[in-house]
């Protein structure tokens, strides 16, 4: 995508701004998942601030800054599982034995605890009612609960011009909404003291690293659907005892958020947003957003302020695993008590350009030459959500939905994006997301990464940012 200054006017030089090719934008993809573990305050999360603080200032950005607060780090040193003395592979289920935003070592004593395990199966009411679970360890099945039917069903446009859905791919479910707290909640509350959850929704592995939650006190351990049956056939007999170590601590650590400026013709400002953290390599979630992000700094950068109409924000959050405490301390300072003459007029959210992914005949994880179904939740005005559609349909966003973020959340209960708190404080917000199967874990490499969306992706939001600068501030919200 180029544009160029077709009107120069007198003693006014021409300019040209080039779109970074899909090549550059991976590049910086590449860069960012080599740190490996972007945790909140990990080595990797401190490399990427700097590498980002950088790549702002090379691109011209102006108050290039680094906004901190308080989050915490969680990790376990040690964790082990045995069933009638055969050992389980396993995770340790993170952020369990929460100790209620108190920093300090965990540990299930110096023996473990050993007890019975009580099957609740999917975990629901009924099931609890039928089981005695107190001073026992539950054993649950994590259930991914949104399916890539219900994300096209909701939509209010899709644009699939080659009729790609597949029938027998629409059951496959992100793990963002799951039923794990539901379940905690009823375990805890009937007295077990510890939990094993079954990733029977899962690809062959154990390695998943769901976002924070709340209120798990007690200790948890992840194993995968084939462990979980063998772990049934293990106490079939009612009278195997399983023993559960986890030992650990939580810390205080300090969140980072990365800001910055391109000025333009007025203090209105459209925010141009992901996340910079990740729970490992993180090629998909997010080293993809956040090199989307950078595109989109580079390309702007090359526009003479006098031909932005509004100012644009470029942030890049953390905390996005331990409870978005830089999310709400950004929200705080910058949308209901601004401490800048920065009036945030809309956002643009932008995450998660992903390969398809589904589970194989095998139970291997098994990718595919296409893009995961996304979708783009926004509550703008008529004009605007013609203007995505036109973006989307232009540059060949396939496998796109567009989706009415005011009906949605309602029924959802947040907006399921990076972008929740910023929508929740009343800002208009279009935000691009998809969730591949393999979102929160090990596996998500850079090979996950769908490199021929990159440049396209970051033009036709590009297209959706100019519309948004041309519109008059208070006809932008739907």
């Amino acid at each position: 995508m180029t544009l160029r200054n077709q009107d120069v006017q007198a003693g006014d030089r021409a300019w040209e701004a080039t779109m970074p090719d899909n090549e550059a934008i991976f590049s910086w993809v590449r860069d960012l998942a080599a740190f490996g573990r972007r945790g909140t305050n990990a080595p990797g999360d401190r490399r990427s601030v700097d590498y980002l603080l950088d790549r702002f200032r090379q691109f011209g950005l102006t108050d290039v800054q680094v906004q901190e607060t308080e989050s915490f780090a969680w990790h376990a040193s040690r964790s082990e599982l045995t069933v009638d003395a055969t050992p389980i592979p396993h995770s340790p289920a993170v952020f369990s034995f929460d100790t209620h935003d108190a920093n300090g070592p965990f540990s299930t004593g110096p023996n473990g605890l050993s007890t019975l395990l009580a099957d609740v199966g999917d975990g629901e009411e009924d099931d609890f009612a039928r089981v005695d679970v107190s001073g026992k360890l539950v054993l649950f099945n994590l259930r991914f609960l949104m399916p890539r039917s219900l994300l096209l069903a909701g939509g209010e446009f899709v644009y699939d011009p080659h009729d790609s859905v597949d029938a027998a791919d629409l059951d496959t479910a992100n793990p963002y909404v799951n039923n794990y707290e539901d379940v905690l909640e009823r375990a805890i509350n009937a007295g077990a003291v510890g939990f094993v959850g079954v990733l029977a929704d899962y690809f062959d592995s154990h390695d998943i690293h769901p976002e924070h939650a709340e209120g798990i006190t007690i200790p948890g351990l992840w194993v995968t659907k084939a462990a979980g049956a063998r772990i049934r056939a293990l106490t079939a007999s009612g009278t195997a005892l399983a023993t559960m170590r986890l030992e650990g601590s939580r810390v205080p650590a300090t969140a980072r958020t990365v800001i910055g400026y391109l000025p333009g013709g007025s203090t209105d400002t459209i925010m141009i947003q992901s996340h910079h953290d990740a729970a490992w390599d993180g090629g998909v979630e997010d080293a993809s957003g956040t090199a989307e992000v950078l595109a989109l700094a580079s390309y702007y950068s090359q526009i003479p302020q006098r031909h932005r109409p509004k100012t644009l924000m470029f942030v890049l959050m953390d905390s996005h695993w331990t409870g978005y405490q830089a999310h709400e301390h950004f929200v705080e300072t910058f949308i209901t008590r601004p401490a800048t003459p920065h009036r945030i007029v809309a956002n643009v959210t932008l995450e998660h350009i992903a390969r398809q992914a589904e589970i194989g005949p095998d139970g291997q994880l098994q990718l595919h030459d296409l893009p995961e179904y996304r979708g783009v939740f926004e509550n703008v005005s008529v004009p605007l959500k013609n203007v995505i559609e036109d973006a989307v349909t232009s540059h060949d966003l396939q496998r796109t939905v567009r989706l009415p973020s005011d009906k949605l959340v309602p029924l959802m209960g947040e907006l399921p994006t990076d972008a929740d708190l910023v929508y929740q404080a009343g800002v208009p917000t279009i935000s691009f997301i998809s969730g591949p199967l393999y979102l929160y874990d090990k596996a998500d490499t850079i090979d996950k990464v769908y490199k021929p969306d990159l440049a396209p992706v970051a033009s036709a939001f590009a297209d959706i940012i100019d519309h948004l600068a041309a519109t008059p501030s208070d006809q932008i919200r739907g």
